[in-house]
Protein backbone atom coordinates (compact mmCIF):
# COMPACT_ATOMS: atom_id res chain seq x y z
CA UNK A 1 0.00 0.00 0.00
CA UNK A 2 1.33 3.19 -0.57
CA UNK A 3 0.59 6.66 0.50
CA UNK A 4 0.73 10.36 -1.08
CA UNK A 5 -0.21 13.42 0.01
CA UNK A 6 -0.36 17.06 -1.84
CA UNK A 7 1.81 19.38 0.00
CA UNK A 8 -0.01 22.04 1.69
CA UNK A 9 1.68 25.18 -0.09
CA UNK A 10 0.32 24.04 -3.07
CA UNK A 11 -3.50 22.70 -2.70
CA UNK A 12 -4.71 26.43 -3.41
CA UNK A 13 -2.30 26.91 -6.19
CA UNK A 14 -4.64 25.23 -9.09
CA UNK A 15 -8.20 25.59 -7.46
CA UNK A 16 -9.04 28.13 -10.39
CA UNK A 17 -7.95 25.41 -13.24
CA UNK A 18 -9.68 23.01 -11.18
CA UNK A 19 -13.31 24.22 -11.76
CA UNK A 20 -13.39 26.97 -14.07
CA UNK A 21 -14.22 24.50 -16.71
CA UNK A 22 -16.64 21.78 -15.25
CA UNK A 23 -18.28 23.56 -12.46
CA UNK A 24 -19.64 26.78 -14.99
CA UNK A 25 -23.22 25.14 -15.17
CA UNK A 26 -23.21 24.94 -11.20
CA UNK A 27 -22.05 28.49 -10.72
CA UNK A 28 -24.05 29.86 -13.28
CA UNK A 29 -27.02 28.45 -12.14
CA UNK A 30 -25.88 29.35 -8.32
CA UNK A 31 -25.14 33.16 -9.12
CA UNK A 32 -29.17 33.19 -10.61
CA UNK A 33 -30.44 31.77 -7.72
CA UNK A 34 -29.01 33.59 -5.27
CA UNK A 35 -29.44 37.46 -7.01
CA UNK A 36 -33.46 35.92 -6.65
CA UNK A 37 -32.67 35.31 -3.02
CA UNK A 38 -31.52 38.82 -2.57
CA UNK A 39 -34.12 40.26 -4.80
CA UNK A 40 -37.16 38.63 -2.26
CA UNK A 41 -35.78 39.84 0.95
CA UNK A 42 -35.17 43.89 -0.18
CA UNK A 43 -38.33 44.58 2.00
CA UNK A 44 -36.67 43.87 5.12
CA UNK A 45 -33.66 46.62 3.97
CA UNK A 46 -36.03 48.98 5.86
CA UNK A 47 -36.35 47.10 9.18
CA UNK A 48 -32.73 46.34 8.88
CA UNK A 49 -31.71 48.92 12.13
CA UNK A 50 -27.97 50.11 12.90
CA UNK A 51 -25.97 48.94 15.87
CA UNK A 52 -27.03 50.07 19.52
CA UNK A 53 -29.98 48.37 21.76
CA UNK A 54 -32.70 46.81 20.12
CA UNK A 55 -35.77 48.23 22.22
CA UNK A 56 -35.12 51.63 22.08
CA UNK A 57 -34.26 51.12 18.35
CA UNK A 58 -37.76 49.14 18.10
CA UNK A 59 -39.47 52.05 19.83
CA UNK A 60 -38.45 54.73 17.82
CA UNK A 61 -39.04 52.44 14.54
CA UNK A 62 -42.62 51.83 15.61
CA UNK A 63 -44.40 53.58 18.25
CA UNK A 64 -48.00 53.13 17.26
CA UNK A 65 -48.26 50.41 20.21
CA UNK A 66 -47.37 46.89 21.20
CA UNK A 67 -48.53 45.08 17.70
CA UNK A 68 -46.96 47.06 15.73
CA UNK A 69 -43.88 46.91 17.67
CA UNK A 70 -44.58 42.67 17.48
CA UNK A 71 -44.50 43.16 13.70
CA UNK A 72 -41.26 44.92 13.78
CA UNK A 73 -39.40 41.99 16.34
CA UNK A 74 -40.80 39.76 13.68
CA UNK A 75 -38.98 41.08 10.43
CA UNK A 76 -36.18 41.83 12.43
CA UNK A 77 -35.80 38.24 12.90
CA UNK A 78 -36.83 37.20 9.41
CA UNK A 79 -33.65 39.77 8.57
CA UNK A 80 -31.38 37.77 10.97
CA UNK A 81 -32.38 34.89 9.51
CA UNK A 82 -32.43 35.69 5.45
CA UNK A 83 -29.08 36.69 6.10
CA UNK A 84 -27.75 33.52 7.18
CA UNK A 85 -29.41 32.04 5.04
CA UNK A 86 -27.47 33.97 2.04
CA UNK A 87 -24.35 33.59 4.12
CA UNK A 88 -24.38 29.71 4.21
CA UNK A 89 -25.19 29.40 0.75
CA UNK A 90 -21.54 31.26 0.11
CA UNK A 91 -20.23 29.36 2.31
CA UNK A 92 -21.63 25.98 0.91
CA UNK A 93 -20.77 27.75 -2.71
CA UNK A 94 -17.26 28.25 -1.40
CA UNK A 95 -15.87 24.96 0.09
CA UNK A 96 -17.70 22.86 -2.98
CA UNK A 97 -15.67 25.30 -5.10
CA UNK A 98 -12.45 24.14 -3.47
CA UNK A 99 -12.92 20.28 -3.50
CA UNK A 100 -14.19 20.54 0.26
CA UNK A 101 -17.54 18.64 0.28
CA UNK A 102 -17.70 16.36 3.19
CA UNK A 103 -17.01 19.76 4.98
CA UNK A 104 -20.21 21.83 3.42
CA UNK A 105 -22.43 19.65 4.42
CA UNK A 106 -22.81 21.02 7.90
CA UNK A 107 -22.89 24.29 6.34
CA UNK A 108 -25.90 22.85 4.02
CA UNK A 109 -27.63 21.45 6.75
CA UNK A 110 -27.92 25.07 8.33
CA UNK A 111 -29.88 26.39 5.31
CA UNK A 112 -32.51 23.99 6.17
CA UNK A 113 -32.99 25.10 10.12
CA UNK A 114 -32.87 29.06 8.65
CA UNK A 115 -35.33 27.88 5.81
CA UNK A 116 -37.79 26.23 8.84
CA UNK A 117 -37.39 28.98 10.84
CA UNK A 118 -38.30 31.41 8.80
CA UNK A 119 -41.51 29.39 7.40
CA UNK A 120 -42.71 29.43 11.32
CA UNK A 121 -41.48 33.42 11.99
CA UNK A 122 -43.48 34.01 8.79
CA UNK A 123 -46.86 32.61 10.07
CA UNK A 124 -46.31 33.17 13.79
CA UNK A 125 -44.74 36.39 15.18
CA UNK A 126 -44.76 35.69 18.64
CA UNK A 127 -42.29 32.97 18.29
CA UNK A 128 -39.97 34.93 16.46
CA UNK A 129 -40.48 37.65 19.27
CA UNK A 130 -38.87 34.90 21.83
CA UNK A 131 -36.17 33.73 19.62
CA UNK A 132 -35.00 36.96 19.19
CA UNK A 133 -35.50 38.39 22.78
CA UNK A 134 -35.28 35.66 24.49
CA UNK A 135 -32.81 33.25 22.61
CA UNK A 136 -35.56 30.57 22.58
CA UNK A 137 -33.83 27.57 20.93
CA UNK A 138 -36.65 25.50 18.72
CA UNK A 139 -35.69 21.68 17.91
CA UNK A 140 -36.31 21.49 14.21
CA UNK A 141 -38.29 18.31 14.77
CA UNK A 142 -40.69 20.69 17.06
CA UNK A 143 -40.67 23.45 14.23
CA UNK A 144 -41.76 20.40 11.48
CA UNK A 145 -44.16 19.24 14.03
CA UNK A 146 -45.67 23.32 14.16
CA UNK A 147 -45.29 23.89 10.67
CA UNK A 148 -47.47 20.67 10.26
CA UNK A 149 -50.26 21.55 12.18
CA UNK A 150 -50.46 24.57 10.04
CA UNK A 151 -50.93 22.52 7.03
CA UNK A 152 -47.44 23.66 5.84
CA UNK A 153 -45.51 20.90 4.09
CA UNK A 154 -41.32 21.77 4.60
CA UNK A 155 -39.89 19.45 1.99
CA UNK A 156 -36.50 20.45 2.67
CA UNK A 157 -36.81 18.38 6.30
CA UNK A 158 -36.60 15.37 4.68
CA UNK A 159 -32.79 16.30 3.85
CA UNK A 160 -32.11 17.03 7.14
CA UNK A 161 -31.11 13.46 8.85
CA UNK A 162 -29.03 12.37 5.69
CA UNK A 163 -26.68 15.82 6.08
CA UNK A 164 -26.92 15.43 9.42
CA UNK A 165 -25.33 12.11 9.75
CA UNK A 166 -23.01 13.32 6.51
CA UNK A 167 -22.00 16.67 8.24
CA UNK A 168 -20.48 14.69 11.55
CA UNK A 169 -17.29 12.65 11.85
CA UNK A 170 -17.72 9.29 10.83
CA UNK A 171 -16.14 6.95 8.12
CA UNK A 172 -19.32 7.00 5.44
CA UNK A 173 -18.71 11.11 5.82
CA UNK A 174 -14.72 11.52 5.51
CA UNK A 175 -14.42 9.69 2.00
CA UNK A 176 -14.60 12.64 -0.38
CA UNK A 177 -10.74 13.37 0.73
CA UNK A 178 -9.59 9.83 0.27
CA UNK A 179 -9.55 7.99 -3.23
CA UNK A 180 -7.79 4.51 -3.59
CA UNK A 181 -6.98 2.38 -7.21
CA UNK A 182 -5.13 -0.34 -7.95
CA UNK A 183 -1.63 0.22 -9.70
CA UNK A 184 0.88 -2.69 -10.04
CA UNK A 185 1.92 -4.24 -6.79
CA UNK A 186 -0.96 -3.04 -4.53
CA UNK A 187 -2.96 -0.20 -4.27
CA UNK A 188 -2.43 3.47 -3.76
CA UNK A 189 -4.42 5.60 -1.21
CA UNK A 190 -3.88 9.20 -1.65
CA UNK A 191 -5.09 11.32 1.02
CA UNK A 192 -5.74 15.08 -0.06
CA UNK A 193 -5.13 17.40 2.70
CA UNK A 194 -6.73 21.05 2.20
CA UNK A 195 -9.34 19.96 -0.47
CA UNK A 196 -10.30 17.24 -3.20
CA UNK A 197 -9.53 17.83 -6.91
CA UNK A 198 -9.62 14.64 -8.34
CA UNK A 199 -12.21 13.19 -11.83
CA UNK A 200 -13.98 11.24 -8.23
CA UNK A 201 -14.52 13.66 -6.06
CA UNK A 202 -16.57 15.96 -9.22
CA UNK A 203 -19.56 13.76 -8.37
CA UNK A 204 -19.48 14.37 -4.42
CA UNK A 205 -19.37 18.42 -5.35
CA UNK A 206 -21.84 18.09 -8.09
CA UNK A 207 -24.18 16.55 -5.83
CA UNK A 208 -24.01 18.73 -2.84
CA UNK A 209 -24.59 21.38 -5.09
CA UNK A 210 -27.46 19.56 -6.68
CA UNK A 211 -28.71 19.38 -2.84
CA UNK A 212 -28.09 23.09 -2.11
CA UNK A 213 -29.74 24.35 -5.75
CA UNK A 214 -32.74 22.37 -3.94
CA UNK A 215 -32.93 23.77 -0.91
CA UNK A 216 -32.45 26.60 -2.10
CA UNK A 217 -35.02 26.78 -4.63
CA UNK A 218 -37.58 25.23 -2.54
CA UNK A 219 -37.02 28.61 -0.29
CA UNK A 220 -37.72 30.76 -3.27
CA UNK A 221 -40.57 29.34 -4.46
CA UNK A 222 -42.18 29.05 -0.93
CA UNK A 223 -41.22 31.20 2.26
CA UNK A 224 -39.61 33.65 0.40
CA UNK A 225 -42.39 34.25 -2.20
CA UNK A 226 -45.02 34.08 0.39
CA UNK A 227 -43.00 37.02 2.39
CA UNK A 228 -42.01 38.92 -1.28
CA UNK A 229 -45.36 38.52 -2.13
CA UNK A 230 -46.95 40.48 0.80
CA UNK A 231 -44.23 43.33 0.51
CA UNK A 232 -43.97 44.53 -2.55
CA UNK A 233 -45.73 45.53 -6.37
CA UNK A 234 -47.60 43.25 -8.51
CA UNK A 235 -45.52 44.01 -11.01
CA UNK A 236 -41.44 43.39 -9.59
CA UNK A 237 -43.21 40.43 -7.81
CA UNK A 238 -44.60 39.06 -11.00
CA UNK A 239 -41.15 39.37 -13.04
CA UNK A 240 -39.22 37.90 -10.33
CA UNK A 241 -41.50 34.97 -9.82
CA UNK A 242 -41.24 34.17 -13.53
CA UNK A 243 -37.50 34.21 -13.13
CA UNK A 244 -37.70 31.94 -10.30
CA UNK A 245 -40.25 29.53 -12.55
CA UNK A 246 -37.58 29.69 -15.19
CA UNK A 247 -34.99 27.71 -12.93
CA UNK A 248 -36.30 24.61 -12.11
CA UNK A 249 -35.69 23.06 -16.06
CA UNK A 250 -32.39 24.31 -15.73
CA UNK A 251 -32.02 22.13 -12.34
CA UNK A 252 -33.54 19.37 -13.67
CA UNK A 253 -31.56 19.78 -16.91
CA UNK A 254 -28.50 19.67 -14.72
CA UNK A 255 -29.86 16.33 -12.31
CA UNK A 256 -30.05 14.59 -15.19
CA UNK A 257 -26.43 15.88 -16.47
CA UNK A 258 -24.79 14.43 -13.44
CA UNK A 259 -26.36 11.69 -12.92
CA UNK A 260 -25.87 10.16 -16.60
CA UNK A 261 -22.39 11.80 -16.39
CA UNK A 262 -21.57 10.29 -13.18
CA UNK A 263 -22.60 6.79 -13.48
CA UNK A 264 -22.93 6.81 -10.00
CA UNK A 265 -19.15 6.37 -9.30
CA UNK A 266 -18.29 8.42 -6.92
CA UNK A 267 -15.09 8.26 -4.87
CA UNK A 268 -13.42 4.45 -5.34
CA UNK A 269 -12.60 2.72 -2.30
CA UNK A 270 -11.48 -1.12 -1.62
CA UNK A 271 -13.65 -4.01 -1.00
CA UNK A 272 -14.27 -3.44 2.41
CA UNK A 273 -15.37 -0.15 2.79
CA UNK A 274 -17.72 -0.64 0.04
CA UNK A 275 -18.95 -3.93 2.29
CA UNK A 276 -19.34 -1.23 5.22
CA UNK A 277 -21.24 0.93 3.25
CA UNK A 278 -23.28 -1.19 1.67
CA UNK A 279 -24.17 -2.77 5.24
CA UNK A 280 -23.65 -6.13 4.12
CA UNK A 281 -21.77 -7.17 7.36
CA UNK A 282 -21.46 -6.05 10.64
CA UNK A 283 -19.11 -3.23 11.84
CA UNK A 284 -17.30 -5.94 14.05
CA UNK A 285 -17.01 -8.07 10.95
CA UNK A 286 -15.41 -5.43 9.20
CA UNK A 287 -13.03 -4.51 12.10
CA UNK A 288 -11.49 -8.10 12.09
CA UNK A 289 -10.80 -8.25 8.14
CA UNK A 290 -9.69 -4.24 7.99
CA UNK A 291 -7.10 -5.43 10.54
CA UNK A 292 -6.22 -8.69 9.49
CA UNK A 293 -6.57 -8.79 5.80
CA UNK A 294 -7.72 -12.14 4.89
CA UNK A 295 -9.50 -13.37 7.54
CA UNK A 296 -12.87 -14.65 7.21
Amino acid sequence: MVYEYQKIEEVGSDIYEWYKGILLKERLLYGGMIELLLESAMPLGEYILPGGVIEPLLESVVPQGEKSKDKAYDKMTLSILATRLFNNAEGAKYLLLRGLPDQANMVIRDIIECVMLFRLFLKNPKLAKRWLMESKEYQLGDVDAKLSQMGINAREYAFYGMLSHEGHTNLLASLSHVQEKEIKGGMLRAYHFGSTRTPEAIFSVQQNFLTLFFLLHISLIEPLAEFYYQHSDKDSFSVWAQKVTDLFPKIEALVAEVNTKSGKKGVQVDKHILELIDKKMRLKEFKIRLLKPGAT
